[in-house]
């Protein structure tokens, strides 16, 4: 086989993977960026030299974790990618190599505010499922703008002169995410929230649901909407854990974090608020079933109003359940 049929051959796979990772973005800017231009180049891609620094899934990030930042100073910490979208000439060409017009793509990235540049791996620069990515080195085998990932050129990479030339920056939160790849299954084996255990959250699913429907077929009053409430609630923990354990997000306080109504919380106020709901709602059909064992033994006093007491409890009972569902469907998830 010809070398160049080998090179063509290389090309298409290449070709093929970025597809393929495109599609498989769940964030819609990180699949824009990808789109864009200058984040792959050279036979190095950044996805995957990022992804070999970092331990990063990339296909597992989920919609929401890429931001639009108004300027260089929100993109300060985390993972930082300034964004040309127009044609312009290059106001910092310094000599006539320089590049004399900066073309529509990623122009670089900046991790902590920190311009990245490809970095050799395992000692061969061109291996693109070793390279790695980093601060700009110096010295023995320093790093030249030419190593530099995205578009930006000599004369272009310092943060000030960036921000200058950027039409848009986004912002990845990196410190959240690291780690996703080969600790993935770790977390997921040793995840605790509170005082429930997610060594399976389908089962803790499962679990919750038989729960709800054990209260429902021990009460022997007349179904009405409490249960209907508790039941939601229950949906809305369970479908908020299953998301949060699809790849596990670390808060600022070292919380496990989820996302319920569009809003990310901590996840163990989560599966806390769920429990004190089914607790609650416990408390209401014990009062009832009382009252109504009451009445079987004396049904003399069927034409009677139930005691105030027991009254009371179930109506407070019931606004509390109410009070978290409606925080649920809030986002207002917190201790």
């Amino acid at each position: 086989m010809k070398r160049s049929d080998i090179r063509k051959i290389i090309r298409e796979e290449f070709v093929n993977e970025l597809q393929l990772m495109s599609e498989a973005f769940a964030d819609p800017i990180a699949s824009k960026l990808n789109k864009l231009g200058g984040l792959d180049n050279r036979w190095k891609s950044f996805w995957q030299a990022s992804a070999n620094t970092y331990d990063i899934a990339w296909d597992k990030v989920p919609k929401g974790s890429f931001r639009k930042v108004a300027n260089a100073t929100q993109a300060k910490k985390g993972m930082a990618f300034y964004v040309v979208t127009t044609r312009k000439d290059n106001p910092y060409r310094s000599s006539q190599w320089s590049d004399r017009t900066i073309y529509p793509g990623v122009l670089a990235v900046a991790i902590d505010n920190k311009i990245q540049y490809f970095q050799e791996a395992g000692g061969t620069r061109y291996k693109r499922g070793q390279m790695k990515i980093g601060a700009k080195k110096t010295g023995y085998r320093s790093s030249s703008p030419s190593d530099a990932v995205g578009k930006g050129g000599r004369g272009m990479l310092m943060i000030k002169k960036l921000a200058d030339l950027a039409d848009k920056i986004y912002v990845f939160d990196l410190e959240s995410y690291r780690g996703g790849t080969s600790a993935l299954k770790a977390k997921r084996a040793d995840l605790k929230s509170g005082a429930d255990d997610f060594r399976d959250h389908k089962k803790w699913k499962q679990a919750n649901i038989q729960r709800y429907k054990a209260m429902l077929n021990d009460k022997v009053g007349s179904r009405d909407q409490v249960d209907k409430m508790v039941g939601e609630i229950v949906k809305m923990a369970n479908d908020s854990v299953g998301q949060a354990m699809t790849l596990p997000k670390v808060g600022q306080y070292g919380d496990l974090m989820a996302t319920i109504s569009g809003k990310e919380v901590a996840l163990k106020d989560i599966t806390r608020e769920m429990n004190n709901a089914l607790d609650y709602y416990s408390r209401y059909i014990r009062s009832e079933n009382e009252d109504a064992a009451f009445l079987k033994k004396y049904p003399e006093y069927a034409k009677e109003e139930p005691t105030r007491h027991s009254v009371e409890a179930r109506k407070d009972a019931a606004l509390s359940i109410r009070k978290i569902l409606t925080d649920f469907k809030r986002g207002n998830v917190r201790w």
